[in-house]
């Protein structure tokens, strides 16, 4: 189909073009992007702009937002003391968060549309360690 495309354009350039030139057709193939239609799968803690939730395992819950990778966020709960995650830990030496699996809620799609998600998502799973909503981390 590409060189009936290709005569045809031709013919017509030639017949009513006024001062003669010429062109050169140029075909891509598809064929190398249709070998590379598969990306890399991304590790759920390499993700940012992003909701998270990290659950305790006895049930308290805190529903957090990121800009950064995940795993930078999740790892700030461990040892930042100003964090509601590692206050939690510290008062209940038991009790212990999955870290290397925190669930994904959502996305940050843009900044006027962030504070109600964080809104939506705090009324649906009610976490009862606080959200920091002022700004995001």
């Amino acid at each position: 189909m590409f060189y009936e495309v290709r005569r045809e354009m031709q013919r017509l350039v030639h017949r009513y073009a006024i001062m003669p030139f010429q062109f050169h057709f140029i075909h891509e193939s598809n064929k190398l992007k249709k070998s590379f239609t598969y990306k890399d799968k991304q590790s759920h803690l390499r993700r940012s702009n992003i909701f998270y939730k990290l659950t305790c395992t006895f049930e308290s819950n805190y529903i957090g937002q990121t800009r950064r990778n995940l795993i930078t966020r999740v790892n700030k709960h461990k040892f930042d003391q100003r964090s509601e995650v590692c206050k939690h830990l510290l008062a209940n030496p038991k009790h212990r968060f999955n870290f290397k699996q925190p669930e994904i809620l959502g996305s940050i799609v843009g900044q006027k549309k962030v504070h109600l998600l964080e809104s939506l998502l705090v009324q649906q799973h009610q976490p009862d360690l606080s959200i920091d909503g002022s700004s995001i981390r």
